[in-house]
């Protein structure tokens, strides 16, 4: 029997190529909006989504769907509760951006830290003087607060500490005993890393407990002169909260790869602001990252219709 897959994104040729020399058939899809889904996996067996949110009632609609397949490590837009109760597999690629979203993560902190696109554009419009009016920051020496230390997280542990003299400290409550942390110091709660640090680095899932969980008391807690970093979910800070805390001088500043709503509304006042860096959700798609990305999917695939035991499951 040849099993057909569902893509409904634009994926590396990599994956597609992966599947087809392992017999599957590939159905592309015509877009990621709740009635094209519906229509297109009705005669699937998986699907491999990446921003698609595969909900309840398409998992229920189709009793057909064997597999659920995320192309990266965040799989917040499956309904993981109706794929088991339905027993729909679920394999997802949780290694395969870490590098990627963790140089970016160090890319807006030091973009932040050096004001790069503020005096890029103050150069371009005839204002070379900005360099003595505003000047920049090192990093050396400086304390990097991140909130989660997974594979993310300790890459850029790793990085800010090897690569530029940083000194880390960490609050994970969820962090194995026994996990090797290297030079990275633990903390008891989150108000002492959020005082104590010059950037904040976000490394948490957009759990129901932590969605908005940096709001108004956390800002307040920070220095004026710390920065925000944030590659792992919009969902987490509350724009409205930064936007003031960043007007009232509570916090410096602001990196985002991600935002809420996602994409950003065009008129989201953080765009506005020479205190903050955007970027559309473009940390984890390097070329090298989107390649790994969609083999690990489509090999978590291939594994659960060979009867093994997917590599990287959910469930």
């Amino acid at each position: 029997m040849t099993h057909r897959v569902l893509i409904s994104e634009t994926v590396a040729q990599e994956g597609i190529d992966y599947l087809e020399e392992h017999g599957y058939q590939v159905k592309r899809g015509h877009g990621i909006d709740h009635l094209s889904l519906l229509e297109d996996i009705q005669d699937c067996d998986a699907v491999l989504v990446r921003v698609a949110i595969i909900d309840q009632e398409i998992i229920e609609k189709n009793p057909q769907l064997k597999v659920i397949a995320k192309h990266g490590a965040g799989y917040d837009n499956i309904d993981v509760g109706a794929a088991e109760k339905q027993g729909v597999r679920v394999v997802f690629a949780p290694n395969a951006n870490s590098l990627s979203v963790a140089e970016h993560t160090m890319a807006l902190l030091l973009a932040c830290a050096k004001k790069i696109p503020y005096f890029s554009r103050e150069y371009a419009n005839g204002n070379p003087q900005v360099r003595d009016l505003y000047p920049n920051d090192e990093i050396h020496g400086k304390c990097l607060g991140l909130l989660g230390l997974g594979r993310i997280g300790m890459a850029v542990a790793n990085m800010a500490i090897h690569g530029f003299g940083m000194r880390v400290i960490a609050y994970d409550p969820f962090l194995a005993e026994n996990r090797d942390i290297g030079e990275v110091k633990l903390v008891h709660n989150r108000d002492e890393l959020l005082a104590q640090a010059d950037y904040v680095s976000v490394h948490i899932p957009a759990t129901p407990e932590n969605i908005k969980s940096i709001s108004n008391h956390e800002f307040q807690i920070m220095k004026p002169t710390a920065v925000l970093i944030n590659a792992a979910r919009g969902k987490i800070v509350d724009e409205t909260a930064l936007e003031r805390a960043i007007r009232n001088k509570e916090i410096a500043g602001a990196g985002l790869d991600v935002s809420d709503p996602e994409p950003a509304v065009p008129d989201n006042p953080l765009f506005h602001m020479d205190e903050v860096i955007m970027t559309p959700h473009c940390a984890g798609t390097t070329h090298e990252a989107m390649v790994r990305m969609v083999l690990d999917a489509a090999k978590g695939i291939d594994e659960v219709f060979s009867g093994r035991e997917p590599t990287y499951k959910i469930i």
